[in-house]
């Protein structure tokens, strides 16, 4: 929610992959702020969070599912499983005209421990904690 002073502004926030591990706190969290909150995902593991609306469908087919994105009306989209560049630029084509922001939410794999965990990069570990500014993956 947004607080401009006085008054306060709530969405309506559509979240791909809502209903997993990460997605599931991001939405519980997006409800107890107030927003309008719409989940985009297959099905099998539908959340629980009552006010929630549920879109199913395969993010790999997100044009078949514009009317229903559409309907929803959201303010912004929240990514939760953008793994490829290709998913992301899917996702902004999509909802291109549909929201006016969409926020992808990256995990780990983009920074160089992990690309020297899967050998992806050449080197020793990394120390962890991992922070914002650790050193980040130079092979996508």
């Amino acid at each position: 929610m947004w607080n401009y002073g006085a008054f306060s502004l709530a969405m309506r926030l559509l979240v791909l992959g809502g209903t997993g591990f990460v997605g599931r706190h991001v939405t519980t969290r997006l409800l107890e702020m107030g927003h309008e909150v719409a989940v985009f995902h297959r099905g099998p593991t539908a959340g629980r969070d009552p006010g929630v609306r549920h879109i199913l469908g395969d993010r790999c087919d997100l044009a078949v599912h514009a009317a229903a994105f559409r309907s929803f009306d959201p303010d912004a989209v929240i990514d939760i499983v953008p793994l490829t560049e290709e998913d992301a630029r899917a996702v902004v084509e999509a909802f291109r005209g549909v929201a006016r922001r969409v926020v992808a939410i990256s995990s780990q794999d983009v920074y160089l421990a992990y690309g020297r965990l899967t050998g992806l990069e050449p080197g020793p570990a990394e120390p962890v904690p991992l922070t914002e500014h650790s050193p980040l993956r130079t092979r996508l």
